[in-house]
């Protein structure tokens, strides 16, 4: 994840999981009834046309379960032509059965952590992808410009990588092209990674790389977005220019009274957070890696989000009484804050010559660089111009940030 590179893991990352054991035939072919067993025939899936391009993405079409059941059995005899590709599927909200479990290199995952906790959205970033053969995903860099690594339950899918930046190489009109298999990339000078993923195995998708996926066969994946200690500051960078581009586009009315506060509205609608929420996720990851917390997250937060839970404005009346706890911790052990300043790099002392047991449980080398990054990320979000002027950080939370 430091290097930023992807990577594919192979089956052992897998094993165990009851998905591969209940949603794959003996034969390795997808069970399509038993992956629908939770859901009411008549529920309603947002799908993907991929056999149709809008706007350089797939349409989305409403279906039932039923029909998709239907669609799924007529593809198969030959009676049905579409691609159609049941993707950003939020299973796992709907069952509290546990199909899989997050491996240990990927356990860190703020953005999952802090919107499960939220007391304002019932949101999450784990999604299932099941699509017949030929579907596929068009270019594209992750939401948040996260990392993201997707599980293969059954079949196998074909994917192309291109590094930060070299997607521009690709551009015609300003645009990035949908299809990467229409792009000659052995006849010029783009700098690519191929790889085939197999059942089982689980790709590695890092920070701001463009990639693209083809379903060689029928397939069904596990997916998860997320961020961590190790790419927080890319999802940072792209919120700014994100914003860049919302002033840009309004440039026109910047002197109209409230013009910032509309600029992060429409950061919301473009980006999916605004500085506001990203500045109480970076707080609420510093309360729960605090060194003296046990537990991933603390029991102390969960009460918080309790006290909380009749509040008019849940996030504000949240994010004042995280503020209060962390300048009481600061104040009661101000030993750490002279570790950060002094020793930055004091986590990387923790990390073992060699990590054998990949499933044991999140080291402590990882939750102190926890810590100790999303408290020199918070500290940076709180010098951002534009988070004083909306006065985003208090006062005296800011003087600690900022050794004052």
């Amino acid at each position: 994840m430091l290097l930023n590179k992807p990577c594919i893991l192979g089956q052992w990352i897998t094993e165990g999981w009851l998905a591969r054991r209940l949603w794959c035939n003996t034969n390795g072919d997808i069970d399509i009834d038993r992956i629908f067993q939770p859901f009411p025939r008549d529920q309603i899936l947002c799908v993907g046309d991929c056999s149709r391009l809008e706007f350089d993405a797939h349409p989305s079409i409403e279906m039932t379960v039923d029909d998709y059941l239907t669609y799924w059995r007529d593809f198969h005899q030959g009676n049905d032509g579409r691609t159609l590709y049941l993707k950003d599927w939020h299973y796992f909200k709907a069952t509290d059965t546990e199909y899989y479990q997050v491996p240990i290199l990927f356990m860190s995952d703020w953005m999952n952590e802090f919107w499960r906790v939220r007391p304002d959205v019932r949101d999450d970033f784990r999604f299932v992808y099941l699509g017949t053969k030929g579907t596929w995903t068009p270019l594209h860099a992750d939401v948040y410009h996260s990392y993201s690594w997707s599980a293969n339950i059954c079949g196998t899918k074909r994917w192309w990588f291109l590094p930060p930046g070299e997607e521009t190489k690709l551009k015609y009109n300003g645009r990035v092209p949908s299809d990467i298999r229409d792009v000659q990339l052995d006849n010029g000078d783009i700098n690519y990674i191929q790889i085939d993923q197999h059942p089982g195995q689980a790709v590695f998708v890092p920070s701001g790389w463009y990639h693209q996926v083809v379903n060689l066969t029928d397939c069904l994946s596990i997916n998860h977005n997320w961020f961590n200690a190790t790419n927080v500051n890319w999802v940072w960078q792209h919120l700014q220019n994100q914003l860049v581009a919302v002033e840009t586009s309004t440039e026109d009315v910047r002197d109209t009274p409230g013009w910032r506060e509309q600029c992060q509205i429409c950061l919301r609608a473009l980006a999916g957070i605004d500085y506001f929420e990203y500045a109480l996720l970076l707080k609420y990851i510093l309360l729960t890696r605090w060194p003296e917390n046990d537990g991933l997250p603390s029991s102390n937060f969960q009460s918080l989000i309790e006290e909380d839970a009749g509040a008019p404005d849940q996030l504000s009346s949240l994010s004042n009484k995280i503020d209060h706890e962390l300048i009481q911790l600061f104040r009661r052990e101000p030993h750490h804050l002279k570790l950060i300043r002094e020793k930055p790099k004091c986590w990387m002392e923790l990390i073992p010559e060699m990590v054998t047991d990949c499933k044991q449980e999140l080291p402590a080398w990882v939750r102190l660089h926890d810590f100790v990054s999303a408290f020199e990320s918070l500290r940076l979000v709180s010098q951002n111009s534009i988070v004083k002027a909306l006065k985003l950080v208090s006062e005296p939370l800011y003087s600690m940030l900022n050794f004052e």
